[in-house]
């Protein structure tokens, strides 16, 4: 499930829509609009299509299409490793004597719990923010692909 924006979603559906073609099933055509730009199968006369991605498939709606452009171009993010280097941004350097740890270290050495929630929080917060989406668990920035 894709978890995204609202205006991400918008988006990723207008990506989605120049990405695939209406198809009908039923007679297994892909459909191309009338004179009317209207999209009706020329064998059945269905305006039920289906959309198809060449070399892919065929499926309804445009949610399979949007998740499979966010699998295929989107950057898949370590959100792990995001939130390592956020903690390292922001804290200094933790100091015992001569030794010298990072916080990100630390934090995921003392407590690992606390420290994937926080990854887990950090990641959803750039999902709310638009920075990236969620695509079944794994995290993606798309900015190549929406601009």
């Amino acid at each position: 499930m894709l978890e995204a924006s609202d205006e991400i979603k918008e988006k990723l559906k207008e990506l989605a829509h120049e990405a695939s073609r209406p198809f009908c099933y039923s007679d297994y055509v892909t459909v191309e609009a009338d004179e009317k730009g209207q999209y009706r199968c020329p064998k059945c006369g269905s305006d039920d299509l289906m959309r198809e991605v060449e070399g892919v498939g065929v499926e309804w709606g445009y949610d399979w299409v949007m998740e499979h452009l966010v699998e295929t171009e989107g950057e898949r993010v370590d959100i792990e490793e995001l939130y390592r280097d956020l903690l390292d941004d922001i804290y200094e350097p933790i100091k015992f004597g001569e030794l010298e740890y990072s916080p990100s270290q630390v934090l995921e050495a003392v407590d690992p719990v606390a420290f994937r929630i926080g990854a887990q929080d950090n990641a959803d917060s750039a999902v709310e923010d638009s920075q990236m989406v969620c695509l079944n668990g794994s995290y993606f920035r798309i900015s190549d692909l929406i601009e």
